[in-house]
């Protein structure tokens, strides 16, 4: 996945502070469905920035793994989309 030029959203509401680690990632809708490869591109305690292909694609609710360590998936939701761009929260 070739890395965009990526521009912050226009509005900044975050509760956390974001730290930029541009990294791979992946996501998937359900456990035990095939994963998605995307780009972590900033992180705080809440929530991601991700690069993604398709964004429309990406449903509301999914699960994210950071690495690929089973434990650290995630489950969150899409705050934002944006061109390749997603904003998640993490869920509890």
């Amino acid at each position: 996945m070739s890395l965009p030029e990526i521009k912050a959203p226009q509005s900044d509401s975050r509760k956390a502070a974001r730290t930029a680690v541009r990294r791979i990632g992946w996501l998937t809708r359900a456990k035990g469905e095939q994963i998605r490869e995307c780009m972590v591109w900033d992180e705080s305690d809440t929530g991601m920035r991700l690069v993604v292909d398709a964004p429309d694609e990406i449903p509301d609710i999914f699960y994210v793994y950071p690495t690929l360590d089973s434990t650290s998936r995630r489950h969150c939701r899409v705050i934002w989309r944006t061109g390749r761009q997603i904003g998640i929260e993490f869920l509890r």
